[in-house]
């Protein structure tokens, strides 16, 4: 039997983020992206994915998709035999990022998605990662949700609970995972919430920014396939 996966990506982004863990990993793992973009409230897409998944599996999310993560594990913890989180946070988003989240919203509506392609993701990934092929995934990614997915999103980022009091009630095996050089989640600020998880591990992926399953894959996969193997159903 292969082992269930539940991955939640982040904004803008789709199954695409983790086709390289998806395909390396084909024959262990059964892999489940729901459908991103689809709520404007965590709580809700935390429900609707709930009903869409089996009734145990390995969740993971990045970014975004940790927010979701945190709701999922709020809402029903008994479900997640283990846990990633990836490049996130577990705080509520502060009142600059809200503005500045509302500024691109307006930018996306008045100009279109590809207006906000570059602040949204290819400012986010390491320089060194911004060649013609991760540019190329990230954009079809972005222009294949649109305007109104990334609405929702914002929206949902925005609104998202303080989930820094779950930390220390997680139970299952938890894989901290981040770019090295994020500058929006950095190595210190992933520690930070590995310290306040119990049964924990913290590993920092190299030549990565803030979405290492495309920007290092091989090193992404290889930290996944060792977690994998410690996960009990």
């Amino acid at each position: 039997m292969k082992t269930p996966v539940v991955l939640l990506p982040a904004l803008l982004c789709n199954a695409g983020l983790f086709i390289h863990q998806i395909k390396a990993l084909e024959e262990t793992c059964d892999f489940f992206v729901p459908e991103p973009g689809k709520d404007t409230d965590v709580s809700a897409a935390a429900r609707r994915i709930l009903n869409q998944v089996p009734d145990r599996f390995i969740l993971g999310g990045i970014s975004m998709g940790g927010y979701i993560a945190f709701e999922i594990m709020r809402q029903a913890p008994e479900c997640a035999a283990g846990l990633i989180l990836m490049d996130t946070n577990a705080r509520s988003d502060p009142p600059a990022a809200r503005e500045k989240r509302r500024k691109m919203i307006e930018t996306a509506q008045k100009e279109g998605i590809k207006s906000v392609i570059s602040p949204a993701l290819l400012d986010i990934i390491a320089p060194v990662n911004r060649n013609d092929i991760t540019t190329h995934i990230l954009t079809h990614m972005a222009i294949a949700m649109g305007v109104e997915k990334y609405i929702n999103e914002q929206t949902l980022i925005m609104n998202r609970p303080e989930s820094t009091d779950l930390l220390p009630t997680l139970s299952c095996p938890v894989l901290v995972m981040g770019g090295e050089l994020d500058v929006l989640s950095p190595p210190a600020a992933m520690d930070e919430i590995a310290a306040q998880i119990p049964n924990s591990a913290h590993v920092i992926i190299e030549n990565s920014g803030h979405l290492p399953p495309i920007e290092n894959p091989a090193a992404v996969t290889a930290a996944w396939r060792l977690f994998f193997k410690q996960i009990s159903f």
